[in-house]
C-alpha cells in the first residue's frame, strides 16, 4: 500500500471513529452514518471492522447506554394534562413530545416543527416568540398567551413554561392550552353513569368548547329552544344546577384513569363487525404462555377463534397488530391469525444469549401451537423473516402446510439478497455479515433514536424514501396501529435491540443446510 493510500485509509478510519461517537451522543445521527456508509461503499470490504473498531464500539456503546439512562422522559411532563392539549418543544422549535389532545387540536406530532402547527399565523408566531423568550437564560421562565375564539364569548389560554432546567444549554419548553380534549371514552362514561343520549353528549361537548346556546343551535342545525331543553335534561340527569356545573364535572371526568374507560368499552361477546367492535378486536390485550424454560411468550390472536389457523411473523419492526380493515378481512375469510411476539420484543422475555436464534424461534412457535392444540397450518412470513419459515419447514415436517410470503426475501449466497433493499435494511444486512458488534451498537442506537424522537417520527424517517409507505401514515387507522407496533420494539418499557441484532446476524449466516 502506498503512503497516499495509507493516509486515505487512516483518514477514513478517523472519520468512522468520529461518527461512531457522534451516534453515541446523538442517536439520530445514525441516519447520516448510514448514508456515509453507503456513499463510501464500506459494505464491500469490512472484514476487519470488528478488529479495528472494537474498542471504540465498546466505549461508544457505554456512552449510549449512559446517555439514555440520564435523558429525561419528556412525555412525563404531559401526563398531568391528559384532558388538555399539550406538547413539548425544543429551543430549535422541534416538537419532542405531544399528547392526543395536541394532535387532535393542532395537528402536531413528535418530529414536526412549530411552523406546522394548525393555528392562525399571528398566534403561531406569538407562540414561537414566547418559546424563544423563555428558552433564553433570563429570569422569565413562563409566559401566558390569550387568544379570543371566533365564536362568541370564548377564549383560549396558552401556558408556555421552560422545563429541563438541569440542562440550561438545551432547555425544552412545555406548552399547554385550555383546549379541552374530548376523548371518546368520556362519552361512554356519560352514557353509562348518567344515561345521556348521543345528542345530549354532543351538546355537552360543545359547551365544553365554549359555545353558547345560539352557536350550539347553529352547529346542530336546530333551534335555541331545543338546545335549552337538552341542557335542562343534562342538568337533571347529572343532578346539577347550572351549565357551569356541567363543564366543571365533565372536565373532572376527563381526569378518570384510562383503565376505568377500558373496562367500559370491552367488545361484545359475539362479533357484529361494526366499527366499534372491530376497534375492540384491534386493541384487545395480548395473550401469553409460560414456556418450558420459564420464559414468558406473548402472542396476538386475531380473527374468529373457530376460524382456519394461520401462523404470522411480525418482522424486526414488530408489525403485530392489524388495522380494522385487515381484521375485518380475517373475519370475512374465516381466518384465525396467530402472531407470536418473538423473544425480546414487546413483553416476551429475551432468550439465552448463547442460544441459537432459529432454534429459539422454532421451539417457541411449536410450544405455542401445542398449547393452542394446532397441528397443521400455513405460515405467512414478511420481509426478512423468510429464514424462520424455511427453518420451520425443514425441522418440523408436516406442521407447515404451505408458505405464503409478503415481500419475503430469502438470504441469497454472497450477500446478493442485499441488492434492492432500502438503505437502512441494506446497512444492517451488509454489516451483519462481517461485523456483529457494529450491528449490536447500531441496533441500540436505533432504539434510542426511536425513544428520543417518538415512534411516528421514526416511522417517517424509515419510510421517507417510499411515497407509498408515507401515504399509509396519513390514514389514521393504519398510522395508529403502526405506531403501536413500533412501540413493541422501542417503547418506553420495551427495547428489542438485542433480539433485533441477533436476528439480523443469524439471517446473514449460511443457513442453507436448514432447508431440506
Amino acid at each position: 500500500m502506498s503512503p497516499t493510500e495509507r493516509s486515505d485509509t487512516e483518514r477514513d478510519r478517523d472519520l468512522i471513529v468520529d461518527r461512531i461517537y457522534e451516534i453515541a451522543l446523538e442517536p439520530s445521527t445514525l441516519e447520516e452514518f448510514i448514508d456515509f456508509w453507503h456513499d463510501a461503499a464500506f459494505e464491500t470490504d469490512i472484514s476487519d471492522f470488528n478488529t479495528v473498531y472494537k474498542s471504540h464500539l465498546d466505549r461508544a456503546e457505554s456512552f449510549l447506554q449512559w446517555g439514555e439512562a440520564t435523558r429525561p422522559d419528556l412525555s412525563a411532563y404531559l401526563r398531568p394534562y391528559d384532558n388538555l392539549a399539550g406538547f413539548v418543544v425544543s429551543r430549535s422549535l422541534s416538537i419532542e413530545a405531544s399528547n392526543s389532545g395536541a394532535q387532535s387540536a393542532f395537528g402536531v406530532r413528535a418530529g414536526d416543527t412549530m411552523h406546522q402547527l394548525s393555528l392562525p399565523d399571528d398566534l403561531r408566531d406569538a407562540l414561537i416568540d414566547a418559546v424563544q423568550d423563555v428558552s433564553k437564560k433570563t429570569t422569565q421562565t413562563e409566559k401566558i398567551l390569550r387568544t379570543d375564539l371566533a365564536r362568541k364569548g370564548g377564549a383560549m389560554l396558552f401556558r408556555v413554561v421552560r422545563i429541563n432546567e438541569h440542562d440550561e444549554t438545551d432547555p425544552s419548553v412545555l406548552i399547554v392550552s385550555t383546549h379541552f380534549h374530548w376523548r371518546d371514552q368520556i362519552g361512554t362514561l356519560l352514557q353509562s353513569l348518567f344515561q345521556l343520549t348521543d345528542a345530549e353528549q354532543n351538546v355537552a361537548r360543545l359547551l365544553i368548547e365554549g359555545q353558547d346556546t345560539n352557536a350550539i343551535a347553529q352547529h346542530r342545525k336546530t333551534s335555541e329552544g331545543t338546545v335549552r331543553g337538552q341542557i335542562k335534561s343534562i342538568i337533571a340527569k347529572m343532578n346539577l344546577r347550572s351549565q357551569k356545573d356541567i363543564i366543571r364535572l365533565i372536565m373532572t371526568l376527563g381526569d378518570f384513569p384510562k383503565s376505568v374507560f377500558a373496562n367500559e368499552v370491552a367488545p361484545p361477546a359475539a362479533p357484529t363487525l361494526s366499527k366499534n367492535w372491530l376497534e375492540g378486536e384491534v386493541w384487545k390485550p395480548f395473550k401469553n404462555i409460560t414456556l418450558t424454560d420459564g420464559r414468558t411468550l406473548y402472542y396476538h390472536d386475531m380473527g374468529p377463534q373457530t376460524g382456519h389457523p394461520v401462523l404470522f411473523s411480525h418482522m424486526g419492526s414488530c408489525m403485530v397488530r392489524w388495522p380494522r380493515s385487515m381484521v375485518r378481512m380475517a373475519f370475512d375469510h374465516d381466518l384465525r391469525v396467530i402472531c407470536p411476539i418473538r423473544a425480546g420484543y414487546g413483553l416476551s422475555d429475551n432468550a439465552d444469549p448463547a442460544s441459537d436464534t432459529f432454534d429459539t424461534v422454532r421451539k417457541d412457535c411449536m410450544q405455542l401451537l401445542q398449547f393452542l392444540k394446532i397441528s397443521k397450518l400455513p405460515y405467512v412470513v414478511q420481509g426478512s423473516d423468510f429464514p424462520f419459515a424455511a427453518d420451520m419447514i425443514a425441522n418440523q415436517t408436516g406442521v407447515i402446510t404451505e408458505l405464503i410470503g409478503i415481500g419475503a426475501r430469502p438470504c441469497l449466497p454472497d450477500g446478493k439478497s442485499i441488492d434492492g433493499l432500502g438503505r437502512w435494511q441494506s446497512f444492517f444486512s451488509s454489516a451483519a455479515r462481517n461485523s456483529p458488534q457494529l450491528v449490536s451498537f447500531a441496533s441500540k442506537a436505533v432504539m434510542a433514536m426511536c425513544k428520543r424522537i417518538g415512534p411516528e417520527a421514526m416511522l417517517r424517517q424509515l419510510c421517507k424514501d417510499s411515497p407509498a409507505d408515507l401515504a399509509l401514515l396519513e390514514v389514521d387507522e393504519i398510522r395508529q396501529t403502526l405506531i403501536a407496533n413500533i412501540d413493541l420494539m422501542a417503547g418506553k418499557s420495551h427495547n428489542a435491540a438485542r433480539a433485533f441484532a441477533r436476528e439480523y446476524t443469524a439471517f446473514q449466516e449460511n443457513w442453507s443446510d436448514r432447508i431440506a
